[in-house]
């Protein structure tokens, strides 16, 4: 039932009021018309700021009924914010794919899309405190199509000791990660020197420019990334919108695309371009963490290894002739991955052939040359083995064998027989 039938007027009100002074008086009002007309002349005698007071009270009602009718979830948030907050971000969404294309777009124009730096950043923490991440190592990589991975910007970060209550969590994401926890002895890290570190690090391509290339993140990092900039923002004192960070996935499909020489080639959609990061197929790549993580048994949690797997994963698609050391593992052998590339083509088909005109034979004969014609498909890589056995019996059991005795009708009498004294069926003579 709609609360909108239980609201009342300013007059309304004032006829509560009116009806509770009248009944100090002793004066007893027997049905609401009756208190109406009482109250009527009255009413109309108030000045304005006396009515202000009833109108004020309609105003605190009207309000009361519009935060009934909001809807929450258990936990007690309005589930309107949340859908907000789910189409501001289909809205982010939108434009950054948007921005993403605009940006390969006008490489392609110029014939700049493979001189493209493309800036990766990764980070690790120890764990979330409210909405804010603890970060404790990050690593900021460049690269292109055409010249590989040329240089990365690794920082371990102190961010101070536990706060009160998370140190428990901050010991699990240190035995994650493989990071340390430092105490009040240590100097914290100087997060506006590591911000200004990351702008520079931003304008090596173009020291003059106003505008920041955005920087990519593997999809489940981006918001940890988007909160560690912020936070250094913060600190500083600098606008984080300055700041961009995009998903890699999405920059991956719209790059091979653009990249694209054949219509077979690129990704039909962008799913399968995350697909292609989550099989991080340079997991296991030896000698590309950093210093502090070759000593701890933690290699594949390094943020250096982590942003080097993710350049090597859209290099492998998007460079048409990758060099070892730069676009791919210095130990990757070119040879065996182009091997491996054809292995994955599918087979051609086999086929069967008409057998000739002067095949006269039978049946069986003509599926015999058939299948002669499907056997030498691969005939070329078979060989014949001969089976020998390991080693021979030391006993020649064909001299034990007895030799089966010879019989005839007369040792299987008739059915009939059995039961009066003849030899049942299967008995020799004796």
């Amino acid at each position: 039932m709609s609360n909108k039938k239980g609201a009342k007027n300013a007059f309304m009100f004032f006829l509560s009021d009116f009806k509770e002074e009248q009944k100090k008086k002793g004066i007893i009002f027997n049905n609401i018309n009756e208190a109406i007309n009482a109250a009527d002349p009255v009413w109309r005698d108030l000045s304005r700021s006396e009515k202000a007071k009833y109108d004020n009270m309609v105003q605190k009602q009207k309000q009361k009924l519009k935060n009934a009718e909001k809807k929450y979830t258990s936990t007690g948030i309005p589930i309107s914010m949340i859908e907000n907050a789910e189409k501001e971000e289909l809205e982010y969404k939108e434009l950054e794919r948007k921005d993403i294309k605009n940006l390969v777009n006008s490489r392609v124009v110029n014939n700049s899309l493979i001189t493209m730096d493309i800036y990766l950043m990764d980070v690790n923490c120890y764990c979330k405190i409210e909405q804010n991440y603890i970060v404790g190592e990050f690593t900021l990589l460049r690269f292109n199509i055409k010249d590989g991975i040329k240089e990365t910007y690794h920082e371990i970060i102190n961010p101070g000791p536990p706060p009160i209550g998370y140190t428990y969590q901050m010991m699990l994401g240190s035995e994650e990660f493989g990071l340390e926890i430092h105490d009040e002895n240590v100097p914290r890290s100087n997060y506006m020197q590591i911000l200004a570190n990351i702008v520079d690090y931003l304008k090596l391509q173009d020291h003059k420019t106003n505008v920041l290339p955005p920087i990519f993140a593997l999809p489940e990092k981006v918001q940890q990334v988007q909160n560690f900039i912020l936070q250094m923002c913060q600190r500083a004192g600098e606008d984080e919108t300055l700041f961009r960070v995009y998903k890699l996935d999405t920059l991956l499909f719209t790059l091979v695309n653009a990249l694209k020489a054949e219509s077979d080639e690129g990704f039909p959609k962008e799913s399968l371009a995350t697909l292609h990061l989550k099989k991080d197929t340079f997991k296991y790549t030896p000698g590309i963490a950093c210093e502090y993580h070759e000593g701890r048994d933690r290699l594949t949690e390094c943020s250096q290894a982590r942003v080097r797997r993710g350049a090597y994963g859209v290099l492998d698609v998007a460079a048409r002739q990758p060099v070892p050391g730069r676009h791919l593992p210095r130990d990757y052998h070119l040879p065996a991955l182009e091997r491996y590339r054809e292995g994955r083509a599918p087979p051609p088909a086999a086929t069967l052939h008409a057998p000739p005109a002067s095949c006269n034979s039978s049946m069986v004969d003509c599926l015999e040359s058939a299948n002669s014609s499907l056997g030498a498909l691969d005939i070329s890589k078979r060989e014949q083995r001969v089976h020998v056995p390991q080693r021979m019996p030391k006993t020649d059991y064909s001299q034990r064998i007895r030799v089966a005795p010879d019989l005839t009708d007369e040792d299987f009498p008739a059915l009939g027989a059995r039961g009066r004294g003849g030899a049942g069926r299967g008995r020799g003579k004796k």
